[in-house]
């Protein structure tokens, strides 16, 4: 077969002067192309208000596809705090026993599509801490965040991917010296798509 430069008429490839095809092509990012597909998704716990460290966020896949969590953000409002130390937030590998995911899984308030004409759900197992001091007592420690105490927000790229039944948990020592204060979760993620 040979191909011959069609330039000029809008519906031929070029073929340049060392017998080379010209060829254009766009590339999206994994993360956007899932979005466009409606499977990149918000996970957050809404506030709660905790005195002490407590389990705030469970998250098992149920899906097929494995689930990709781009980015955390924690927010921590005013409270009476230790200034000895900071804020902690952990994330817990594969975590499945503890209150929070035995006694008292509350489904979390906010799931939503970040694709706004999509109709698409996440199949997965997410719950929320129903109250302060509420637990993971199992799984691997991951990763560990520190936030400045007193009304502050972390956001944070962390790229954990998580295979249909895998999970990830989060908790939160707000690292109080009295009474309590107001603190969300929150999961940016996407399903992948292999190809």
């Amino acid at each position: 077969m040979k191909i011959e430069s069609g330039t000029g008429n809008g519906r031929e490839a070029k073929v340049g002067t060392d017998n080379r095809l010209f060829t254009r092509s766009v590339t999206i990012p994994e993360s956007t192309n899932a979005l466009d597909a409606g499977d990149a998704y918000n996970i957050n716990t809404g506030v709660v208000s905790i005195a002490a460290e407590t389990g705030m966020l469970y998250v098992k896949n149920n899906e097929d596809k494995n689930l990709l969590i781009d980015a955390i953000a924690v927010g921590i409002g005013a409270g009476s705090f230790n200034s000895t130390s900071f804020a902690k937030i952990t994330v817990i590998r594969n975590p499945s026993t503890g209150t929070l995911i035995e006694s008292t899984p509350t489904t979390v308030p906010i799931t939503s599509n970040r694709n706004f004409g999509s109709s698409n759900t996440l199949t997965a197992d997410m719950y929320v801490a129903g109250a302060s001091g509420d637990t993971i007592t199992n799984g691997d420690d991951t990763l560990i965040i520190a936030a400045a105490n007193a009304q502050s927000r972390v956001y944070a790229n962390i790229g954990i991917e998580l295979a249909k039944g895998n999970s990830v948990g989060v908790k939160v020592d707000p690292n109080l010296s009295t009474g309590s204060t107001d603190v969300y979760v929150a999961f940016v993620c996407h399903l992948l798509t292999k190809t």
